[in-house]
């Protein structure tokens, strides 16, 4: 047993739980805040987490298929494997803060001022996803693919490390910190040099 036994939770704090590969499709979760929890390979399959708030938890490979993640926020979590294009919804509202998220895929999502505030970003996907006004300042990003993003007025003070290229995404009126916003011209070949 993982803890977890009803159908259905509201307003609850759910606090040090080990959900390694436990089975919680199809439960609904409201207003719950989760601390200190692990995910790890948990099946969430047709499961919804609404207005519910994640933190320092492990959510390493879960199975996501059909579940629903609305106005979710992540604070000092692991956030690992996720296709989040796997849930059940195309529009993504939730914020991530101080967390680790790596091989996650966006693509495709709708995420409308998303936050991803001093959070490491490795080897994620934003492929063809729809960004304007997101928020990824502070951030740290690895190997983290744009391409066909809409990303006007994103905004990625003091973030560094990210690679996009603006002849394949929509950048206008984003905003970006000195030295890093170099790198959006670095597709172009051109050659920067300092003043003598």
């Amino acid at each position: 047993m993982c803890g977890l036994d009803r159908e259905s939770y509201e307003g609850e704090a759910i606090e040090g739980l080990d959900l390694t590969g436990a089975h919680l499709g199809g439960k609904e979760f409201y207003r719950c805040d989760f601390k200190g929890c692990d995910f790890t390979e948990a099946e969430l399959a047709g499961s919804v987490f609404e207005d519910c708030s994640f933190h320092e938890c492990n959510l390493s490979n879960p199975k996501v298929a059909g579940a629903r993640l609305i106005k979710a926020e992540f604070f000092d979590c692991k956030v690992v494997g996720i296709n989040f294009y796997h849930f059940d919804q195309l529009l993504f509202d939730s914020r991530f803060t101080g967390s680790r998220i790596q091989n996650c895929n966006f693509s495709e999502l709708k995420m409308k001022r998303a936050s991803f505030l001093d959070c490491r970003i490795d080897e994620c996907d934003f492929e063809d996803a729809f960004l304007v006004e997101a928020k990824f300042d502070d951030s740290v990003f690895r190997e983290t693919l744009f391409h066909g993003c809409d990303l006007e007025r994103a905004s990625f003070l003091e973030a560094s490390g990210y690679a996009i290229d603006p002849r394949t995404n929509k950048v206008r009126k984003a905003v970006f910190s000195v030295p890093d916003v170099l790198s959006l011209v670095e597709c172009l070949g051109v050659v920067i040099k300092n003043r003598e």
